[in-house]
């Protein structure tokens, strides 16, 4: 299967086809109307931490983050991590198909886009790779949807205000408090980042790595954080300040 993703003028090359099942795709989307709709979106959820909602909750915040507040300001999911999108974001990190990303960006920017109804931050900055890692993968799948909603939305790409600095290990199959441990110092941030910033990554599920790397801005004087994802996995509470 060609992926539209490769190339450059692919809008100009092929038609919109649906990723899902192969139909005729929406007009600047790959994916058909029905799939679309039969997405696992994130309908009503915590501000603070994007964990699922009863129908109706409204903007109220979880017991969870009234009792311990994250090191960001708000989160927002698109989808939960549910199928199709678990499978559609492993492509995209496990297999380097570049165009799951593509079509992950644009279903987030939707959701934004729906939802806004405040200030859009001033920069994005997707949660960085160390180095080897990067080397070894040969791409950041949250550089990928960065780059897409930078596009989209207009707002820039601000990868270059943070790096990795410890090689740490992977955090699937570790605890909340292994994955905090796992991330103690593991970002640096470079230079005077923008007030408000989107932290862009591909799930939320324990918060571990984004409140790390939200740690290491606030230390940077930035004073708004938001955290970005396309999806949010089981209902777990995000981590607290890094320790």
């Amino acid at each position: 299967m060609v992926d539209r993703g490769d190339f450059p003028g692919e809008s100009l090359l092929l038609p919109w086809c649906c990723t899902l099942c192969g139909q005729a795709g929406l007009p600047g989307l790959d994916l058909c109307a029905a799939c679309h709709a039969e997405l696992p979106w994130s309908r009503s959820a915590c501000p603070g931490c994007a964990a699922p909602l009863p129908e109706g909750a409204g903007a109220w915040r979880c017991g969870a983050c009234l009792n311990r507040p994250p090191v960001w300001d708000g989160a927002f999911s698109a989808l939960h991590y549910a199928p199709p999108i678990d499978r559609l974001i492993q492509e995209l990190k496990f297999h380097g198909r570049l165009s799951r990303g593509r079509l992950l960006g644009d279903l987030l920017t939707q959701a934004l886009t729906a939802a806004r109804h405040t200030p859009w931050p001033e920069t994005l900055i997707p949660v960085p790779l160390h180095r080897a890692r990067l080397k070894e993968r040969g791409f950041n799948q949250s550089r990928e949807l960065a780059l897409r909603l930078s596009h989209r939305l207009g707002i820039t790409l601000g990868d270059s205000w943070v790096e990795r600095i410890q090689p740490t290990q992977p955090q699937i199959g570790l605890s909340a408090a292994a994955r905090r441990r796992n991330l103690r110092d593991a970002f640096a941030v470079r230079g005077k980042p923008p007030a408000h910033v989107a932290i862009l990554d591909d799930v939320l599920t324990t918060g571990s790595t984004v409140a790390a790397l939200s740690t290491a801005l606030r230390a940077a004087d930035v004073t708004r954080i938001e955290v970005w994802t396309v999806a949010r996995s089981a209902p777990d509470h995000p981590a607290g300040p890094a320790k």
